[in-house]
């Protein structure tokens, strides 16, 4: 699905110069918008957010998600997480809007944010961070935290005046921090072996690590300011 989407957007940036070369005025407006795809994510969340369209050419926007066992049941079963899963995230974003037709503008932005993740797991293991040695456990209380920017592009298709489809994709680094405490039991020597897909929670410490966004936001205007 990412790739499917990853392809629409890099279709729509490259025939950039089919559409109309008028740049009409965009009224300073107020967006309240929802990404449905965090929904299914493997950390699923409810996240939403609010853009503010100022002078024209710059957006500025904001976005929160949250997650935990009650709201997120039907996704959660099944994976890793249990009843203490918890997630929240901060999304603060300035776009710059550098071309615009009708019914849609195309922008370049500059993303920063900060995840967190919370759960107590049952039986399992981990490589700790110092030593380098396998530890397996009865239960563990885990954390992983991320923080970092992106920079992105994208484009708001506007339909009915008032309702938005935001495609967007981007690139960015992230500091990312992972820990087990109040370890049940643990004994040191178990192997933390990996075959296929990396598996990242499983490996305790601090990291630089590259990072990716890809969306779809669905959105509608809330509030208009008629530029004179």
């Amino acid at each position: 699905m990412k790739q499917t989407l990853f392809i629409i957007i890099l279709s729509i940036l490259l025939v950039n110069n089919s559409f109309s070369q008028e740049n009409p005025t965009i009224d300073n407006t107020l967006n309240f918008k929802v990404m449905p795809v965090s929904l299914l994510a493997y950390n699923p969340r409810h996240r939403v957010g609010l853009e503010y369209i100022a002078q024209n050419k710059w957006a500025y926007s904001f976005d929160f998600g949250y997650g935990n066992y009650a709201l997120n049941r039907k996704r959660i079963d099944g994976l890793k997480w249990g009843k203490d899963y918890a997630y929240y995230e901060l999304r603060p974003e300035i776009k710059y809007l550098f071309h615009r037709g009708k019914e849609y503008f195309m922008y370049a932005a500059m993303e920063f944010f900060h995840i967190n993740v919370r759960d107590n797991f049952g039986s399992g293991r981990y490589q700790q961070e110092d030593p380098y040695v396998g530890i397996s456990y009865e239960s563990a209380s885990f954390s992983k935290r991320k923080t970092g920017a992106h920079l992105k592009g994208g484009v708001n298709f506007i339909a009915l005046d008032r309702l938005h489809f935001d495609f967007y994709g981007g690139i960015g680094f992230a500091k990312r921090t992972i820990s087990y405490t109040d370890v049940v039991n643990p004994v040191e020597g178990a192997e933390v072996w990996v075959e296929w897909l990396p598996q990242p929670d499983l490996f305790e410490g601090e990291s630089i690590v590259t990072h990716l966004t890809l969306g779809l936001k669905i959105g509608y205007t809330l509030w208009v300011k008629k530029n004179e």
